[in-house]
């Protein structure tokens, strides 16, 4: 129990609470169904039961236990110690945008107007620049940053690659967030190219890293 409230996760705890207590007071005036996920517009396009309101609570709930069980089975759970601020502060940046996402679901239901596309790629932009600044602290593990065969088996593939990628990242975020201001259409084109980008790059990054030190 005292590990499931360690004091870095107590912020994500209460990103939890107010998603729950949200979900729970706006519950008894839902209709049958709602919205669960939007088009590219901000229009919905799938909707789930009311019960579906829980959802986003429940995703965060599950990546507080996530948090914990791949912590302490990772092979190399010794180096969490190291980074583990930044460790949980990734979880938290999740539960925001969870967060986010329930909100935007309930605006949906009642009619507020918003505009979800802007949202959407904004809150994707600023997920990449902060992962962007979280990456170089990332130390040699299993489960958390960039795992290729390469960065698994050398420590310095790992820091070089999660440098570059931590620097790319944050300028993808950034033009991420430049891309949300054109048209609808196009700045959805921008948006996958630039994801695209962002995660092939540091795969390559690992390949080129390791053959320039290893071989």
């Amino acid at each position: 129990m005292k590990k499931l409230f360690h004091r870095y996760s107590r912020k994500t705890w209460i990103v939890f609470g107010i998603a729950l207590v949200l979900a729970v007071f706006v519950f008894p005036t839902l209709p049958d169904q709602i919205p669960i996920h939007f088009d590219t517009s901000g229009a919905p396009d799938n909707y789930g039961t009311r019960w579906s309101i829980f959802l986003m609570p429940g995703v965060i709930f599950g990546i507080q236990l996530l948090a914990e069980f791949t912590r302490k089975y990772d092979p190399r759970s010794e180096a969490y110690e190291s980074f583990q601020s930044y460790y949980y502060n990734i979880h938290f940046a999740v539960a925001l945008l969870m967060l986010g996402a329930e909100i935007m679901i309930i605006c949906a239901i009642y009619g507020i107007d918003i505009n979800m596309s802007l949202i959407m790629q904004a809150g994707a932009g600023f997920l990449f620049i902060f992962l962007g600044n979280m990456m170089p602290k990332f130390k040699h593990n299993y489960f958390v940053g960039i795992k290729t065969s390469w960065t698994l088996a050398s420590e310095e593939v790992w820091y070089l690659t999660h440098r570059f990628a931590g620097k790319v990242w944050v300028v993808g975020g950034l033009l991420m967030l430049l891309s949300a201001l054109l048209p609808v259409e196009a700045s959805w084109w921008v948006y996958l190219l630039i994801t695209l980008v962002l995660a092939v790059l540091p795969l390559g990054a690992s390949f080129y890293y390791y053959n320039k030190l290893e071989k």
